[in-house]
């Protein structure tokens, strides 16, 4: 078989990437038991939330795949086999896209249920009771811990340009940002930026004299921040930094106070699925009070219900710091990032600009 299979009580780990075979057996689309998710979301968060539903749901197998959010994308609109059961990303405007598209079964049992629940899910957290936010996560900027002794970390964009000019040497070949042209969250946020910030050009100037250095993941990019091949990462995930330093202590994480993006990481149930109250049952319990507990304690993922208001959770970051947080909006202006045109515009700027990353 193409990638190696593991199976951990009822809970199935899948690490091929887009287009490796399965087995027959758990490609076969008889099994009443399985539920498919496959995510662009990394293993290493999503699996206290594996195991949680797993315990509570001894009827149900899970098969959790990770990929790529492009090659997620292209995965489900070539329709290859087997298609998932539920679609989870992080890439707001590549999931809104499948669901217009018709990629999505409505799912509105969650509203039913209780009469309180459609409260404890913000509105904005949710489009056409298809592709439901589970989690609110800032893009945050990353530094080389060494690197930054007897420097003050600066707090907001403008104070970050000057920052690097006064430190122009040190910074030279050693700025880390994600490759827009293969990374689809990478994109997703430089196109935002793209909008909301009035130095953006300063920026691409400033990154292009000091050679900054494309990544193809965030793992990459975090990997060369800790050995020092890199001193920064600009626009990571805060969930995928956080759980990075957790497990090296040589990185330092700050958020820009001027404003700081936010990406609303969704699922989706897929029109394709055999088995859709395996997926309801899913998509019900990452947005439950449970699943949302899960996330708060286990996980790097911020909960996104208003009843949950740990220091990990968007109730608490909106309480906050409301001023300086920015959410994407999970609504049709995504589209708009998604435009193909639109989308050639952003890279060819980006290219132009940045010409010397490479």
């Amino acid at each position: 078989m193409g990638g190696d299979l593991i199976m951990l009580q009822r809970f199935i780990f899948i690490t091929t990437l887009c287009g490796m075979c399965l087995s027959s057996a758990l490609a076969s689309e008889t099994q009443p038991r399985l539920v498919r998710v496959f995510g662009a979301a990394y293993l290493s968060e999503m699996k206290p939330l594996l195991d949680d539903f797993s315990d509570r749901n001894p009827d149900i197998d899970i098969q959790y795949k990770w990929m790529s959010s492009e090659d997620l994308d292209r995965y489900i609109r070539d329709q290859q086999k087997p298609q998932p059961d539920v679609t989870i990303s992080s890439v707001m405007h590549l999931q809104l896209r499948l669901v217009n598209d018709g990629y999505a079964l409505e799912h509105k049992r969650i509203h039913k249920r209780s009469s309180n629940v459609h409260e404890l899910l913000p509105d904005w957290s949710q489009w056409r009771d298809e592709l439901f936010g589970f989690s609110f996560e800032p893009a945050v900027v990353v530094f080389n811990k060494s690197f930054l002794e007897g420097k003050q970390i600066p707090t907001n964009r403008i104070e970050l340009m000057s920052f690097i000019r006064r430190y122009s040497d040190e910074f030279m070949g050693k700025i880390g940002v994600y490759d827009i042209r293969k990374v689809g969250i990478g994109y997703l946020l430089w196109s935002f930026e793209r909008q909301q910030a009035r130095n953006y050009g300063q920026f691409l100037e400033l990154f292009n004299l000091h050679y900054a250095r494309t990544f193809d993941s965030s793992r990459d990019m975090l990997d060369a921040l800790s050995s020092g091949e890199i001193v920064m990462a600009y626009n990571i995930l805060g969930s995928y930094a956080q759980s990075w330093q957790q497990l090296n202590d040589d990185v330092s994480i700050t958020s820009m106070s001027d404003y700081t993006p936010v990406i609303i990481r969704t699922a989706f149930i897929n029109r394709t699925t055999k088995n859709v109250q395996g997926a309801q049952k899913f998509i019900d319990y990452i947005l439950s009070s449970s699943g949302q507990w899960v996330m708060s304690e286990q996980t790097n993922m911020p909960p996104i219900r208003t009843d949950i208001n740990s220091v990990n959770s968007a109730s608490y970051m909106r309480q906050q710091y409301a001023e300086q947080l920015k959410p994407l909006p999970l609504d049709v202006r995504l589209l708009v990032f998604a435009d193909e045109s639109k989308r050639q515009i952003v890279i060819t700027e980006w290219e132009n600009a940045l010409k010397d990353y490479d």
